[in-house]
């Protein structure tokens, strides 16, 4: 309680409204900075050998935190193969990577919803594939073909509804391709059926 009083409900939710938009704006404007940044070449990576299961760990459990100050009651799952190989690869932005695909499953997934992360080796252990899957609102047919694109956010009410930039799948993509990876999304195509982000690195191999 400050000098003038204790703040009006109103005045509490006007601020609130105030709070999120600031956040909104700055995602944005740090999303646009990384767009231009990987366009002009100015992003740079600094791969070397990085454990998946260290930061994938790290990254579920930061969401989990955020699901409980949210008091968005959520359930989160990791499948990780056992001695997994280290993938090669710059640790930030793989970080900003998994960080994206998961805090989407977040955002896109109901309260009481499931979130499972698995990681295993595929294409004869030269890769190691990263899943990302969801029970929330789902990609219709027409926009999985397009949901990496820039400012693409589909016509579905449901995702309109949640907040977003637009920009964070078409980053990510970028990224992935920097790391000379792979990535797409499954879904059924059917409204609640929720949806799969994967995507592909290459194994570090020592030469």
């Amino acid at each position: 309680m400050g000098a003038a009083g204790a703040l009006t409900e109103n005045q509490v939710h006007f601020l609130e409204i105030i709070r999120n938009n600031t956040e909104r704006l700055n995602v944005l404007v740090t999303d646009l900075l990384d767009i231009s940044r990987i366009e002009s070449g100015r992003i740079t990576l600094a791969p070397q050998p990085v454990s998946l299961e260290e930061i994938t760990k790290d990254v579920m459990d930061n969401v989990q935190s955020r699901s409980k100050t949210d008091e968005k009651a959520m359930e989160f799952s990791l499948e990780i193969t056992k001695e997994l190989p280290t993938v090669n690869a710059d640790p930030e932005r793989l970080r900003q990577i998994i960080n994206n695909l998961v805090e989407n499953a977040y955002h896109y997934t109901p309260e009481n919803g499931h979130i499972m992360v698995s990681v295993h080796e595929v294409n004869g252990g030269d890769e190691v594939q990263i899943n990302v899957q969801d029970d929330g609102v789902g990609i219709s047919i027409e926009d999985q073909e397009q949901v990496f694109e820039r400012f693409y956010r589909g016509e579905d009410p449901l995702v309109l509804a949640t907040p977003g930039t637009g920009l964070g799948l078409a980053i990510v993509k970028q990224l992935v391709e920097m790391h000379k990876g792979r990535i797409w999304a499954e879904s059924s195509g059917k409204v609640g059926e929720g949806s799969i982000f994967s995507f592909t690195l290459p194994v570090y191999k020592k030469f």
